[in-house]
This record gives C-alpha cells, sequence and structure tokens, in this order.
C-alpha cells in the first residue's frame, strides 16, 4: 500500500502541475464553451486514460526487459530503468524551472491559440466534423494527437518504469481528471487568472524533487 500511495500522490502533483494551462487544458475548456461539457470531458479523459495506459505500459515494459536483462557495472547490476527515469524527471524539471525564469508570459498564449487553431479546424468553424460527427469521437481523437509525446506522456513513463504502476495510474488519471473538470468548468477564465510562472515553479520543482527521491532509493 506504500508504494502504491507513493506512486499515487507522484503522479497526481505531476499530471496536474503538467496539465494545468497546457494545450490540451485549452482544447478542452474551448471545446467545452462550444459544446456540451459533459461529453467534452469524457471525450478528453477518455483520450488522457487511455495515453496513460499506453504510458504506464511502456514504463513497465522498460522496467521487466530491465529485471530480465540487467545492466552490470562490475559486481553491481544497476536498475536502468530507474536511473531513466531519474534522467527524464531531470530534464523535465530543468527545463520547467529555467521555461518559468525566462517566461514573459507569452508560453500561456501561445497554447491557448495552438488550441484554438486546432479546435478551428476540427470543427470547421461549425460546419465540420464537430457538426456531423459525434461529439466525444471527435474530442477523443483531438486530445489524443495534441497529448501523444508530450511531458505529461513521458514523466508517466518514467514514474511507472520506478514506482507502483496502479500507483501511477490511479494518480495520473485523477490528475487529468481534476484538470480536465476545471478546463471544462471555465477553463478559458481560470487559464487567465492563473499564474504561469507559479505553476511552471512548482510542477519543475516537482519534477526534480521525485528525480531525488528515486536517486536515493537507486543508491539505498
Amino acid at each position: 500500500l506504500g508504494d502504491i500511495s507513493t506512486g499515487f500522490a507522484s503522479a497526481f502533483l505531476l499530471i496536474f502541475f503538467s496539465e494545468l494551462g497546457d494545450k490540451t487544458f485549452f482544447i478542452a475548456a474551448l471545446l467545452a464553451a462550444r459544446n456540451s461539457a459533459a461529453i467534452v470531458f469524457f471525450g478528453t479523459f477518455g483520450a488522457l486514460g487511455v495515453m496513460t495506459i499506453i504510458s504506464v505500459v511502456l514504463g513497465r515494459t522498460f522496467h521487466y526487459v530491465d529485471d530480465i536483462l540487467p545492466f552490470r557495472f562490475g559486481d553491481t547490476d544497476l536498475p536502468v530503468d530507474d536511473i531513466a527515469a531519474v534522467c527524464l524527471l531531470v530534464y523535465f524539471g530543468v527545463s520547467t524551472l529555467l521555461e518559468a525564469t525566462s517566461s514573459d508570459g507569452l508560453k500561456s498564449e501561445e497554447e491557448q491559440k495552438e488550441a484554438e487553431l486546432a479546435v478551428s479546424e476540427l470543427s470547421g468553424n461549425g460546419a465540420g466534423i464537430l457538426a456531423a460527427a459525434n461529439t466525444i469521437i471527435s474530442t477523443f481523437l483531438l486530445v489524443f494527437v495534441a497529448e501523444w509525446g508530450d511531458k505529461s506522456f513521458f514523466s508517466t513513463i518514467a514514474l511507472a518504469a520506478s514506482s507502483s504502476p496502479l500507483g501511477v495510474i490511479g494518480g495520473a488519471l485523477a490528475g487529468h481528471g481534476v484538470a480536465t473538470l476545471l478546463a471544462v468548468l471555465g477553463g478559458s477564465l481560470l487559464g487567465t487568472f492563473l499564474s504561469e510562472k507559479v505553476i511552471a515553479y512548482v510542477g519543475g520543482s516537482l519534477f526534480l524533487v521525485f528525480a531525488a527521491v528515486t536517486l536515493i532509493e537507486i543508491v539505498t
């Protein structure tokens, strides 16, 4: 239970602060302004849920491969999966903090503009896919494509490689769920008042904290 709760807390915090003000956040907010908030929520959360499961499977696969084919340094077995997780978490932590330090407030605006463009292309200004097809399927596909290869995708892989998969799945889904709920219930307004720098500083610090925790576990 301890490993599960740790994985849950780590995944929830990382995913929640990674998704606030992200392109997916604004996509959900914009779609909810044009369509049923409930439908947009389920479409968005469904895509993020599938992405989470894929990420965890990839992370655990890397973990099991390391168990089967261990990397040795002298007489010591090095946990390559945990080391890779530390490297990924440090990279995202440092890059996020650098973005926060050099940010002039434009990144959030860029994310919102990209989201507006994606929604505009999908909806065809009211006469395209969203008007002709099932909104929940369209939302699912749009969010899935937007989220593939995103920071939260790789951070989930890193956590799953070194933490309880059940905890990571639960925490990531909870983080995505809360962030998506905030988006569809008023994401555009919320995004206006959120401090981009504060979110980035908190998120970057969390990445580094969990990298340090994983490194300590490797050493001990």
